[in-house]
């Protein structure tokens, strides 16, 4: 064993340049990534609601998104109770000016509930959606019950001018779920060695889309061939 008292200076000397090691060198690393660490960032501040706030915030989001009147004031209420705990905005006077851009937006055609609903109903049922879906989602975005009707029933006209003869007649919920069935690859589309496997599954899959036990049944039951037809009140419209 070596006496301290007997190493050389030389021995002292390289003992004490070696790089320090287990946690020593780790806290080292840590420390000088700290150096380069990002410090986090703050919450921004929300916006103080003004008249001309809320009218390019609209612009804005209509240029970007479609949507109804409720969806659009849901959105600007949001601001307006933000600028109130802020800024003390008078909150009354906030909702006036909320109610004058919906106003100037509706005259001016970038909000129209009606071109809104039969819109986004045309899109859910090329997608494969129920008719009753598609009215419950409508109603969800503030959609008046009497808009929607009118929605459904142009919907419906639409599907039938655009069926091929032979189906003709047809419910477009029927056509609905061969549209969803051929999206996500069910019954007729999966690949014959897993199809009867799948059944059940599959069968579930549609119900949970809104589509009854008899409509399920007839299209995971049915060949590509069969359905070709039916596909044209969806895919026509």
């Amino acid at each position: 064993m070596i006496d301290k008292q007997r190493q050389s200076p030389e021995t002292v000397a390289s003992g004490a340049q070696k790089k320090p090691g287990g946690n020593a060198r780790f806290a080292s690393a840590k420390a000088q990534n700290g150096k380069n660490a990002k410090t986090p960032r703050e919450p921004k501040r929300p916006r103080k609601v003004t008249r001309d706030y809320l009218m390019n915030y609209a612009t804005w989001y209509l240029e970007r998104f479609a949507a109804s009147r409720a969806r659009l004031e849901k959105l600007m209420r949001g601001k307006i109770r933000l600028s109130v705990a802020e800024y003390g905005t008078d909150p009354d006077e906030a909702v006036e000016w909320m109610n004058s851009v919906l106003s100037a937006c509706e005259k001016a055609g970038f909000i129209n509930d009606d071109a809104y609903a039969k819109g986004r109903a045309r899109s859910l049922l090329r997608r494969g959606k129920a008719l009753r879906v598609i009215a419950a989602d409508l109603s969800s975005r503030g959609i008046a019950s009497d808009q929607i009707d009118t929605a459904l029933s142009e919907l419906r006209a639409e599907a039938e001018d655009a069926a091929f003869e032979e189906v003709r007649g047809t419910d477009p919920n029927i056509a609905a779920a061969a549209a969803y069935a051929r999206r996500r690859r069910l019954g007729p589309w999966r690949r014959p060695d897993i199809r009867e496997e799948k059944r059940d599954k599959d069968m579930a899959a549609l119900a949970r889309q809104g589509f009854g036990y008899d409509t399920a049944t007839r299209i995971i039951n049915s060949e590509i061939e069969e359905l070709e037809d039916l596909l044209s009140m969806i895919d026509g419209i």
